[in-house]
Formats: structure tokens, C-alpha cells, sequence
């Protein structure tokens, strides 16, 4: 049986910089182009992509979370797409909150 009320959510798990756990690149000069400014940009630069790919996502709610030094990559990663949004020509991504380590409070 069916439940009457259910709700679904779509979770992209997006591990960064590259070479952090099973993100990888097949060029090695992106290895040494890293930092919180490239991660941003790389991080940006795939959820575009992905809008892209799913446009029936567009609309939806985006919300950024992270644990550990993601309270340095998270706001970072806003900031990014707050600035890009602001480009007509850019694929919006409708950016509602973020959530990290205490290190947003400092």
C-alpha cells in the first residue's frame, strides 16, 4: 500500500578539490590549480553542467551543506553562484540557503 503524503528529494554529493576522496580529473595540471577560489569556480562550473544535462532541476531549490573545510568551500560556492546569477546569460541556479561548520560564524 501506498503512502497518501510522500515527498521527493534529489541529493547530488559533489566530493572537492579534486583529488579529495573519489573526485579525480584525467588532467594532471588540475591538480595543482587548487584552492578555495578553484574549487568554487570547478564546483560552479559542474552544476551548470548538470542544470544543463537535467533542466527540469532548474527550478528547484538549491541548498549547499558541508562538513569539515567545507565551512570555507560552502561560502565560497554561494558566493560564486550569487555573482554568476546576476549574469542574464548564465544558467540560474536558484540558490534558497547554505549550512556548514562553525567556521561561518567567525
Amino acid at each position: 500500500m501506498m503512502a497518501k503524503h510522500f515527498f521527493v528529494t534529489i541529493i547530488i554529493f559533489l566530493e572537492s578539490p579534486v583529488g579529495v576522496g573519489f573526485s579525480y580529473s584525467n588532467t594532471s595540471s588540475d591538480y595543482q590549480h587548487t584552492g578555495d577560489k578553484n574549487t568554487a569556480k570547478d564546483a560552479y562550473a559542474f552544476l551548470v553542467n548538470w542544470l544543463e544535462r537535467f533542466p527540469q532541476y532548474e527550478t528547484r531549490d538549491f541548498y549547499i551543506t558541508g562538513e569539515s573545510y567545507a565551512g570555507h568551500y560552502v561560502p565560497q560556492l554561494a558566493y560564486t553562484i550569487f555573482l554568476n546569477n546576476k549574469n542574464a546569460n548564465q544558467t540560474l541556479i536558484n540558490l534558497k540557503g547554505i549550512a556548514g561548520w562553525e567556521w561561518l560564524d567567525r
